[in-house]
């Protein structure tokens, strides 16, 4: 249900699949944290991206190209959105792995000051390809 009808939506899944409406958000993310279910996803994801002619490398490419593009026509936030997706295509905004670098000290003072920065300072940072200390 997650993949097709329940267009990624774990709460709309949840209810697709008959789960209780005011509690499907949390019974759709409970699922989804269930290794079996999770594996499933993964594997229907891949056979889906195979049949549509569509890899991760290409996805991220092309949001490259855009961010490239969006520089070009000087739009920050269009070029923040665009590596944003990257980031989260790369897996950087999974929260246990956040969590785990904070708990750690290898990036959690990294990202903490990364996540104060204005936009402007975030696209300088970006346009020196980040050379400069955050």
């Amino acid at each position: 249900m997650y993949i097709g009808p329940g267009r990624h939506c774990a709460a709309l899944a949840a209810r697709l699949a008959g789960y209780a409406p005011g509690c499907s958000h949390v019974t759709g993310c409970q699922l989804l944290k269930k290794p079996k279910i999770a594996a499933t996803v993964r594997g229907l994801e891949e056979v889906l991206a195979r049949e549509i002619g569509v890899s991760r490398q290409a996805v991220i490419a092309q949001l490259v190209g855009a961010a490239d593009l969006a520089r070009e026509l000087k739009e920050p936030s269009s070029m923040i959105s665009a590596y944003r997706n990257v980031a989260q295509i790369c897996g950087y905004y999974r929260q246990e792995e956040v969590a785990a670098a904070a708990k750690a000290g290898d990036g959690g003072e990294v990202l903490a000051r990364l996540n104060r920065l204005s936009d402007k300072e975030l696209v300088d940072l970006i346009e020196a390809g980040g050379r400069h200390s955050a």
